[in-house]
C-alpha cells in the first residue's frame, strides 16, 4: 500500500468527483480496467475497508479517478484536499481483455464512464476511430468530462432520461439502433447492474460478444475474503477482485 500525496480533488457536479494523485511504486504498473483501493489515514475504524475506485486516467505519472458520492466513504474522500495524503493498494484485478475485436461500442452508464479514458489513452488513434462510444445519465449534469472524452477521435453518443442532453431516454436504446445496423462487433459495459442486464440481452439477441465490468461490495480485494462475488453460468461464483472485474456477459448470471 502506498501513500500518495493528493494534487487535487475536483468537483465536477452535485455528486461526481475528480480525484488526482501521485502515483509511485506499484501504482505504475496499472493497467486499463484494473482498480485500487483508497484508505484515509485519519480513518482507523469507519469506514473500515478501503474502498474500490477504477482508474479513470493515467498519464506523465499522474493518477485520476472519477467517483461518485454514494455513502460515507466517498463523502470521506470527497472532503479531502490538495496536498493530503492518502493510503492507495493495488493494481487489483485482471485487465480489459487484450484481444478485442473492432468496431468496439463502450457502453457507459453515469460513473461507468470512469475506466474508458484509460482504455482510450492506451489505444492507438487508428482504432480510436473505430470506436463507439455510448455514454448515458440520468441528466446533462451527470455527463462529465465531455471535453476529455471529446479529444478522442470516437463516436460519442449521449443520452439523458430526461432529454436534458442527447437522445431522451436510456443509453441502450441508442445502443440497440446500432446493433441492429450492424456496426458493432463487440461490446464492453460499465455501469449500473440494470443497463448491465440489458447489454447481456442485447448481446445474446444480436448474436454478439460482450464484456461486462461489473462491481459489488468489496472488502479485502485481494480474493481472502471471498465476498465480492457474481454467480457464473457453469457453477459457482466468480470472485471479482481476482477474476474481474471484467466478465464475459455469457458467463455470468444476474
Amino acid at each position: 500500500m502506498e501513500k500518495v500525496k493528493i494534487l487535487k480533488n475536483q468537483r465536477l457536479s452535485e455528486r461526481i468527483y475528480l480525484l488526482e494523485i501521485a502515483a509511485k511504486g506499484r501504482l505504475l504498473e496499472v493497467n486499463p480496467g484494473q482498480f485500487v483501493k483508497i484508505k484515509f489515514p485519519d480513518f482507523r475504524y469507519d469506514p473500515l475497508f478501503p474502498r474500490p475506485f477504477t482508474v479513470h486516467s493515467f498519464q506523465n505519472q499522474v493518477l485520476k479517478i472519477l467517483y461518485q458520492v454514494v455513502g460515507k466513504g466517498t463523502l470521506a474522500l470527497s472532503k479531502l484536499s490538495e496536498g493530503e495524503e492518502i493510503f492507495v493498494f493495488g493494481p487489483l484485478g485482471k485487465p480489459y481483455p487484450e484481444k478485442i475485436d473492432f468496431p468496439l461500442g463502450l457502453c457507459a452508464g453515469g460513473v461507468g464512464i470512469a475506466g474508458f479514458g484509460f482504455f482510450l489513452e492506451r489505444l492507438p488513434e487508428n482504432l480510436q476511430k473505430r470506436i463507439f462510444l455510448y455514454y448515458g445519465a440520468r441528466t446533462s449534469s451527470e455527463l462529465v468530462r465531455l471535453d476529455y472524452f471529446s479529444k478522442f477521435p470516437i463516436e460519442l453518443k449521449l443520452a439523458t432520461e430526461d432529454g436534458s442532453a442527447g437522445k431522451k431516454g436510456y443509453i441502450t436504446e441508442l445502443l440497440e439502433e446500432d446493433l441492429k445496423e450492424e456496426k458493432i462487433k463487440i461490446l464492453l459495459a460499465c455501469g449500473p447492474m440494470p443497463m448491465l442486464k440489458v447489454v447481456k440481452e442485447l448481446s445474446e439477441k444480436y448474436g454478439i460478444k460482450a464484456y461486462l465490468s461489473l462491481e459489488t461490495f468489496m472488502a479485502c480485494g485481494t480474493g481472502f475474503c471471498k465476498g465480492c462475488v457474481i454467480k457464473a453460468r457453469k457453477g459457482g461464483y466468480f470472485h471479482l477482485c481476482e477474476e474481474g472485474p471484467t466478465l464475459l456477459a455469457s458467463e455470468v448470471i444476474f
